[in-house]
């Protein structure tokens, strides 16, 4: 063997020595990717068929270090016996059946004498009253005078639909059934036929998008949350059928405003640009997750941004659920996330002003925070970049800054979990009803959302308030109501009491006027 032949048999060998090094690299990425697809394999199982908490079943104790005892100043509260039965009837109308003895028996079978009344038993039974709809006739008497031919007549009752045969009890029904129950209006349309009411769907959808209309000078005085320091945003897809395209709805929500005002907003694209637009005026505390969309907003002047660490969390529970593992990277972290929960609801049931939220915080959070940090450093490379646990880590690192921003400000919450739950709302509903018919109906959905849903968050019975808005739509259309005295934490909670007695002394009217008919 020469020389020459001894030059190629090492080019040979370094050669499969390279080629070796290629095929143990493309295994390793074989294996990182089936690793991925598994990952994605399970936590699709999981949406299907598993539980739908976030919460991980974590047993794991290397976390579970005794944390410092926080005070807060607090109230007690009474314990409702368990198994007691305590429905809400004061409101309901309440109608007496007597139960009483037949003449012949109102005599003792001993002696004969008369019998006296000593006592009655009540009891109570809740009961439904089937809907029951009707005609209101509305006469109006002319008067005139013989001397001067002059005519007069009472004032007219003004319908919130001019030329809609639909009063304001009809049209709330309609548009409560579809946003608050998510009842889809053709099956709507189906059970008013069964009441012999003939209407389509088309026609129930013209009133909704009427009403809406009707009631959008009320929709657009909610913006006056922008004008408040704190605001939370975020967005959910929504099926639009006349580009067969996601469409999304945005949620803009005020914590502080009243209890709570919540404002809603189509767009027919996710872009960052739309909530830009938005909040071009806005200044003060921003919270969102972490959707690239935010950032801008977040770093902008006159903005302080803030995150979610419900959304970190969240990617760590998927990963204990896709994977088993109850004592291992993720669950240990989701143990480490536990305390600040803790924290958090104890501040939330002593109603901690903001001082004192972030007293607390920075004096046993910030430390919880502080060790969690540097431990996600230190386990960072145990993980695969690509996999479900190494992308939970990244993101978690990579929000930090804005992930423990609350710590500086009592006002902000420590997750963006409250309006999460609000666009739960519109989850459920697009399931029903499937998809927005276009850009206007998308705009009205998020009016009705708008209003329901802050109703509901300030308390307020959203069948009472959404009725008494439709009774002022034509003072709103003549510009005789300023539309900021209705909003849900501006409008006068007396004036909706009296408003909703009197719709039940009506109803009480019209009931006893069927049953003598």
């Amino acid at each position: 063997m020469n020389n020459n032949d001894i030059k190629k048999l090492q080019e040979a060998y370094a050669l499969r020595g390279v080629e070796i090094h290629q095929l143990h690299e493309r295994v390793a990425s074989l294996e990182d990717e089936i690793t991925r697809l598994k990952e994605q394999l399970h936590l699709q199982q999981e949406r299907l068929f598993g539980k739908k908490s976030e919460a991980a079943n974590t047993n794991n104790t290397s976390a579970l270090k005794p944390q410092k005892t926080t005070t807060v100043a607090s109230h007690t509260r009474g314990i409702a016996k368990r198994g007691s039965r305590q429905f809400m009837t004061s409101q309901l109308p309440r109608y007496t059946m007597i139960h009483d003895l037949a003449e012949d028996k109102k005599n003792c079978s001993c002696c004969g004498h008369a019998l006296h009344k000593i006592d009655e038993d009540k009891s109570e039974q809740l009961e439904i009253i089937p809907v029951q709809y009707c005609i209101i006739e509305h006469i109006r008497f002319k008067y005139g005078c013989r001397a001067c031919d002059l005519v007069v007549m009472s004032p007219k009752s003004f319908a919130p639909l001019p030329k809609a045969i639909a009063g304001a009890s009809l049209l709330t029904d309609v548009v409560l059934n579809k946003y608050q129950y998510h009842l889809p209006l053709y099956r709507q349309s189906k059970i008013m036929k069964n009441n012999h009411i003939t209407i389509s769907d088309k026609t129930l959808a013209n009133w909704v998008m009427a009403s809406g209309d009707a009631l959008l000078k009320i929709y657009e005085a909610m913006w006056v949350i922008l004008k408040h320091r704190y605001l939370q945003v975020d967005e959910t897809p929504v099926k639009v059928l006349e580009t067969n395209k996601n469409g999304y709805v945005w949620a803009y929500f005020a914590p502080n405003v009243g209890k709570g005002l919540v404002v809603f907003e189509f767009s027919l694209t996710r872009e960052g640009s739309v909530a830009n637009n938005r909040l071009k005026t806005f200044n003060g505390l921003l919270q969102t997750d972490g959707y690239a969309g935010y950032k801008s907003l977040r770093d902008r002047d006159g903005i302080i941004g803030f995150g979610c660490l419900s959304h970190a969390r969240r990617k760590f529970s998927e990963v204990v659920k896709i994977s088993g593992d109850n004592q291992g990277i993720a669950a240990e972290m989701i143990e480490r996330m536990k305390p600040l929960y803790a924290l958090e609801a104890r501040l939330k049931e002593a109603n901690a002003h903001h001082r004192t939220r972030k007293r607390l915080r920075q004096k046993s959070a910030k430390p919880i925070l502080k060790n969690m940090h540097r431990w996600l450093i230190l386990i960072k490379d145990k993980a695969l970049p690509n996999s479900k646990l190494g992308k939970a880590i990244a993101y978690t690192l990579k929000q930090w800054p804005y992930l423990i921003a609350y710590l500086q400000h009592g006002m902000a919450e420590i997750d963006t979990n409250y309006i999460e739950n609000k666009i739960r709302d519109i989850a459920l509903g697009k399931k029903n009803w499937l998809f927005i018919g276009n850009e206007d109906c998308g705009k009205i959905h998020a009016l009705w959302y708008t209003l329901i849903i802050s109703a509901i968050i300030n308390d307020l019975n959203p069948r009472v308030y959404i009725h008494y808005l439709l009774t002022k739509a034509h003072e709103l259309r003549r510009k005789e109501i300023d539309p900021l005295t209705l909003l849900p934490d501006r409008i006068d909670f007396h004036e909706l009491e009296r408003f909703a007695f009197a719709q039940i002394e009506f109803g009480k009217k019209m009931l006893s006027s069927f049953n003598t008919s």
